[in-house]
């Protein structure tokens, strides 16, 4: 399969929110759930110009809470589920300093999982998904929030093993050639939109 062009991928963004977010929601309704596909068309290296394929080049999940440095943020993830909760945990509980940074408004946004098909790795295509996915739900966004471990799948190693810690490192490697930065444990934060999204 060819290499495939950043610039020629697809997103399809799917947010489900009943009514207009604002802090009159419920706290379980509050942060706005997105997915987003990516989708790329690939051609057999034998084909002569034939039309191509389109096939799923990644998909990712996010949670985008409005306004988050003036609500009662660990209240409103912690309503969510336990994954987003954890963020809400180490931002009131660790690192309260991530928070005064919001206090003046803006959006957080939670990346909870970001996945590139296996055959399309490398050469930073995660980081152009990203990158369009913070050009364009993520505009408004001050802080945005990542644990940087690999999800553990069947067949896959697991916690606490070599090869996961291995996996990890280099994960987190991979997101701070971006601009993410430490936040806390496996949590980092990429806090300095103006060099991504120039």
């Amino acid at each position: 399969m060819a290499d495939l062009i950043p610039e020629y991928l697809t997103y399809d963004y799917r947010c489900q929110f009943r009514g207009v977010p604002g802090v009159h929601h419920d706290s379980e309704d509050y942060p706005v759930s997105w997915t987003v596909t990516v989708r790329g068309t690939v051609w057999d290296e034998d084909d002569d110009g034939a039309d191509g394929a389109e096939v799923t080049v990644a998909e990712a999940h996010l949670y985008l809470v409005p306004d988050a440095g003036i609500i009662d943020l660990f209240l409103t993830l912690d309503a969510v589920n336990q994954e987003v909760a954890g963020v809400g945990e180490m931002l009131m509980l660790k690192r309260p300093d991530l928070i005064e940074d919001m206090a003046l408004g803006g959006d957080l946004l939670i990346v909870s999982s970001l996945r590139i098909e296996p055959e399309f790795r490398g050469n930073k295509l995660g980081h152009a998904v990203l990158k369009a996915i913070l050009g364009t739900i993520g505009r408004s966004a001050v802080q945005v929030i990542l644990q940087a471990a690999p999800a553990v799948a069947d067949g896959a190693p697991g916690e606490g093993t070599r090869e996961h810690e291995v996996a990890k490192a280099a994960l987190r490697r991979y997101w701070e050639e971006f601009g993410f930065r430490a936040a806390d444990g496996d949590y980092l934060v990429l806090d300095d939109m103006a060099d991504v999204l120039d």
